[in-house]
């Protein structure tokens, strides 16, 4: 697939997704992810990876947040950015 980039209160939001995502992974070579696929997106934020899953309903839920999960993982890094300035 591509690369999707959005300003968000002016933090940067990067998803890939695709060969884009398991080249990202390849090249930082995350330790423990064997076995993920292609299709499994690659989210940042401000360059800091967030390791995100699909729940079994389709929805994405982020490790170390409790917080809903949300439709898509551009949603839920704006939920994490939220989060995040309701605690500064």
């Amino acid at each position: 697939m591509a690369e999707q980039r959005e300003n968000y209160k002016g933090r940067e939001i990067i998803l890939l997704t695709g060969a884009e995502a398991l080249a990202a992974r390849s090249d930082a070579r995350v330790s423990g992810e064997q076995g993920r696929t292609a299709d499994e997106p690659e989210l940042t934020i401000d360059g800091k990876r967030v390791f995100i899953v699909r729940n079994s309903a389709g929805a994405y839920i982020a490790s170390g947040f409790a917080f809903d999960p949300q439709p898509s993982p551009v949603d839920l890094a704006k939920k994490i950015i939220d989060y995040e300035e309701a605690g500064r």
